[in-house]
């Protein structure tokens, strides 16, 4: 009897592993929803520009992973996502005769805020190399791509003493794109956006001050799952 029951013991952890091995899913797709906590800044601004307080960036999103080749570590991702971003600074907008125009306001002592908000929908496309097999989760990840958005909506809020302004639909160009760079392991991965189209409209004409070359650059922290 014991026997038998040393047979039937070895009949089902044999079953059992070969269960487990089977498994295995060997067609696996790793981070394809991402979320990103970002610091905003703006490159070729001009003299006087100055960014105050904390400008920051949430982005959320979901990237098809398209594995390219068998052990399924290197290949493509294209996806779609959201992003809310601000910028506080001393470059303000104001509206007068339906003629919108923006100077420098060079006493920072003068306002309590001066933020910029867009709302964006993300098209981020990809190249993806990493570590990962069937069983590892905890892997290394270098992932260089492109990034379009446009821009779906924007305003202005600003606050001083004695006045309180919003101003909807500042003159952005709507379309915008740039480079990323996300790497890291695990958890932890550093994210880099390089914007290469200016944020402004070529057609928005300011008699104060030129803004026009003006572009985005951002770096924070992406993370990923499943």
């Amino acid at each position: 009897v014991l026997r038998l029951v040393n047979l039937i013991c070895f009949f089902l952890f044999s079953i059992l592993c070969y269960s487990q091995i089977n498994e295995v899913d060997d067609k696996y797709r790793e981070d394809q929803i991402y979320f990103g906590v970002f610091y905003n800044s703006l490159r070729n601004s001009p003299t006087d520009f100055n960014q105050n307080k904390f400008s920051s960036s949430i982005n959320l999103g979901f990237i098809r992973d398209i594995p390219l080749n068998k052990s399924r570590n290197f290949g493509l991702g294209l996806g779609l996502g959201y992003s809310n971003s601000s910028f506080h600074n001393n470059l303000k907008f104001s509206n007068s005769n339906n003629q919108l125009d923006a100077k420098i306001i060079s006493d920072l002592d003068s306002f309590t805020k001066n933020k910029w908000v867009l709302n964006e929908l993300e098209l981020p496309f990809e190249i993806r190399w990493r570590t990962s097999t069937p069983e590892n989760y905890k892997f290394w990840r270098i992932y260089f791509g492109l990034k379009s958005s446009y821009i779906i909506s924007s305003k202005l809020k600003y606050e001083s003493p004695s006045n309180k302004q919003t101003i909807r639909d500042l003159p952005f160009n709507k379309f915008q794109y740039g480079f990323t760079l996300n790497a890291g392991n695990n958890t932890w991965n550093l994210g880099v956006y390089l914007g290469l189209k200016p944020l402004f409209d070529e057609e928005f004409s300011n008699n104060h001050i030129n803004i026009k070359n003006i572009k985005q650059f951002k770096v924070g922290l992406i993370f990923y799952i499943l």
